[in-house]
């Protein structure tokens, strides 16, 4: 009695453990999308561009530039400065000074020169 009394409890172990583990289902198009966009974004590969006009050529610009050199800072101070929450909230004059910014404080690191607006470091 007793041992067919713990083989009933092991069995019903045994059931609610299978039933406990879930069923993976077959995701959708769209998930498999996602996920391999996710990858690519947390491998910083970049997308291939879809938009190739001049704003979206210069918002891709500057922030490359801004990753590549760790300026994440001056790209906020820029846009607090312009009181915009994103770069593509930018006018196309203030989009045009921030690019130029950009590439003119990547021009002094390429060139050894200190930046513009900071007072001379040698």
């Amino acid at each position: 009695m007793r041992d067919a009394d713990l083989q009933a409890r092991v069995s019903r172990l045994r059931q609610i453990i299978s039933e406990s583990v879930p069923v993976e289902e077959a995701k959708s198009d769209l998930e498999v999308d996602a996920w391999r966009r996710f990858q690519r974004y947390a491998a910083n590969e970049p997308m291939p561009a879809s938009d190739d006009s001049d704003y979206a050529r210069k918002v891709r610009n500057i922030n490359r530039i801004a990753c590549s050199y760790g300026w994440i800072g001056e790209l906020q101070h820029q846009l607090d400065r312009y009181e915009a929450s994103s770069i593509q909230s930018l006018s196309r004059d203030q989009l045009e000074a921030l690019h130029q910014r950009m590439v003119q404080l990547e021009a002094c690191v390429q060139d050894g020169c200190d930046p513009p607006d900071a007072p001379h470091a040698r």
